[in-house]
C-alpha cells in the first residue's frame, strides 16, 4: 500500500494525518517499521510524538528507534534536543505541524507515532491560553517539590484532576507544578482549560489505538526491560552522568534512568534496577491508557492478533478512502 495526500476531490478537503498510538512496549514504532521493511506499506516518514525520545544520548532507556529502523523510515522530532534542555506539548505542537507540513511538500504521507497524549491532544486539538500565573504561587510549589519529592505532588494532583495526573509520569516535576499552579491560581484544573478555544485543525487526523491485555503488556516490558540492560543501559547512564548532565534535569527523571541513582549510591543491586523499572514503566502505561480511554475518536486493534499488519493496513485504506468520497 502506498500512502499519499493528493487531495480529494473537494478543494478544501484537508489531508488525512493518521496518529498510531499506544501505551509504551505495545509496538508502534515497530509496527511501522516492520510494514515498510516488508513492503507493504511506502511512501511514508513518521512524525515521533513521544516527549523522551526528543533527546539525544538517551536511546536505549527511552526505546528509541535504531539507526537502521530510522534508515529504512525517516524519523522526524527524535534526537533534537540535548538533555540539559526542556520542552513542552505546545513547542511540540508547533513542531509537528511544520514537520507535516514538510512532508506533504515532498510528495509523503506523515504518520503520527507515539504514546505522549498530551502531545497528541496539543497537536490535534490545541491548548487553550492560561492566564497568568503569580511567581509566588510557582515559587512556593517548587520549594515544596523540593523538600517532599514529586511523587507526594503527583498523588495530590491525581486527587484534585486525574484526568491531568495520568498525562504526566509522577517524576516530571515541571509539569506537576505547573498543573497545580494553574489549579491554584485559577480555581479551574488544568485539564478543563485544555478543553477551551479548540483550534481551527489544520489536518483531518485519524486515530488508531494498538492495546494488549494488561498481563500481556506486563511480560513484554519485562522483556524490553531485560534487553535494554543487556543492551548497556548502565553503561549509557553513567556516560551521561560523566558528561554533567544531572539526576535533576527532566531529562534525567525519565524512566528507565532515575532508577539508577540508588545504585550509583550503592543503596540497591542492579536486579533490583532492573525490577523497579520494569515495574514504573508498567504503571506509565496503565496512566497512558486511562488518558486514551477518554478519547472516542481512537479505533483499537489488539496488538497481539496474528493479523494485526492486516489490520492497520486495511483501516488506513479505510481512511483514505472515506476522505475522498
Amino acid at each position: 500500500m502506498r500512502m499519499s495526500n493528493s487531495h480529494p476531490a473537494e478543494d478544501n478537503a484537508l489531508p488525512v494525518i493518521p496518529i498510531i498510538l499506544g501505551p509504551t512496549g505495545s509496538g508502534k514504532t515497530a509496527l511501522v517499521v516492520d510494514l515498510v521493511r516488508d513492503g507493504r506499506l511506502t511512501g511514508v516518514e513518521v512524525v515521533s510524538a513521544d516527549s523522551r525520545q526528543v533527546y539525544r544520548f538517551l536511546d536505549i532507556g527511552t526505546a528509541k528507534p535504531t539507526e537502521e529502523e530510522r534508515h529504512t523510515v525517516t524519523h522526524h522530532l527524535v534526537n533534537i534536543l540535548d538533555p540539559s534542555e526542556t520542552y513542552s506539548a505546545g513547542r511540540f505542537a508547533r513542531d509537528a505541524e511544520a514537520v507535516i507540513a514538510e512532508i506533504l511538500k515532498r510528495g509523503s504521507a506523515p504518520v503520527v507515532v507515539g504514546g505522549t497524549g498530551l502531545y497528541l491532544k496539543a497537536l490535534v486539538d490545541g491548548l487553550s491560553p492560561i492566564p497568568w500565573i503569580p511567581v509566588d504561587v510557582v515559587d512556593r510549589l517548587q520549594a515544596e517539590i523540593a523538600s517532599v519529592g514529586p511523587a507526594v505532588l503527583h498523588e495530590r494532583l491525581r486527587e484534585l484532576d486525574r484526568r491531568c495526573a495520568a498525562a504526566i509520569q509522577p517524576t516530571d516535576t515541571q509539569r506537576i507544578i505547573r498543573a497545580l499552579a494553574v489549579l491554584e491560581a485559577t480555581g479551574k484544573p488544568l485539564s478543563l482549560w485544555w478543553e477551551e478555544h479548540p483550534k481551527t485543525p489544520s489536518y483531518r487526523y485519524v486515530w488508531l489505538g494498538i492495546r494488549w491485555d494488561r498481563a500481556q503488556l506486563r511480560a513484554r516490558i519485562a522483556r524490553r526491560t531485560r534487553a535494554m540492560i543487556a543492551r548497556g543501559l548502565e553503561r549509557e547512564v553513567r556516560w551521561l552522568l560523566e558528561r554533567g548532565y544531572t539526576w535533576e534535569m527532566n531529562s534525567m527523571a525519565t524512566v528507565g534512568y532515575r532508577e539508577w541513582k540508588r545504585y550509583f549510591a550503592g543503596e540497591i543491586t542492579r536486579d533490583e534496577v532492573a525490577a523497579a523499572i520494569a515495574t514504573h514503566t508498567a504503571q506509565y502505561a496503565k496512566r497512558q491508557m486511562t488518558w486514551f480511554r477518554t478519547n472516542p475518536r481512537i479505533t483499537w486493534v489488539d496488538g497481539s492478533s496474528p493479523f494485526l499488519k492486516d489490520e492497520v493496513l486495511r483501516w488506513l485504506d479505510d481512511r483514505h478512502a472515506a476522505a475522498k468520497k
